[in-house]
């Protein structure tokens, strides 16, 4: 009897058997893809480009994207309905024709021309008219839209 209590007293006594604890799995949460309306939507709108000083906005569908060429510095494109964003140096522009404008731009690697021909374009999702016609070519990809100044 001794013996068992001896060992009931000696197991009181000791520190217990480390546990590992496996943390739950964390849960995946999905997040609901975006229709193009509502894509389009969380990009930049008009009214803050202007105040951020961009000059003039072309802007395209399929897949949505937004060219701002900013009165002092730069050109920012952003396309793929916003997943992707791309800053390029403002460089002189070119003429290549009358009515037309063209930016070349480099930086990183990625090659950025904006064409902007003065030609009237309607949008093709809204059907919004603009006075003129955008392409836009990143890294040999090209993107066609309208634009104006803002």
């Amino acid at each position: 009897m001794r013996a068992l209590v001896l060992v009931f007293a000696l197991a009181a006594c000791s520190q217990p058997a480390p546990t590992i604890e496996t943390p739950p799995e964390a849960a995946t949460v999905e997040q609901p893809s975006l229709t193009v309306e509502e894509a389009l939507a969380r990009m930049p709108n008009w009214d803050a480009a202007r105040a951020a000083g961009v000059d003039f906005r072309g802007v395209g569908q399929e897949p949505g994207w937004i060219v701002d060429i900013y009165t002092q510095d730069r050109i920012r494109l952003t396309w793929d309905y916003g997943e992707s964003t791309a800053d390029f140096p403002l460089p002189t522009p070119a003429y290549p024709q009358e009515g037309a404008t063209r930016y070349e731009s480099t930086v990183d690697g990625r090659t950025l021309t904006v064409t902007i021909r003065r030609f009237p374009c309607q949008d093709a999702m809204s059907g919004e008219a603009y006075p003129s016609n955008v392409e836009v070519m990143i890294d040999g990809r090209t993107l066609n839209g309208c634009g104006r100044s803002v």
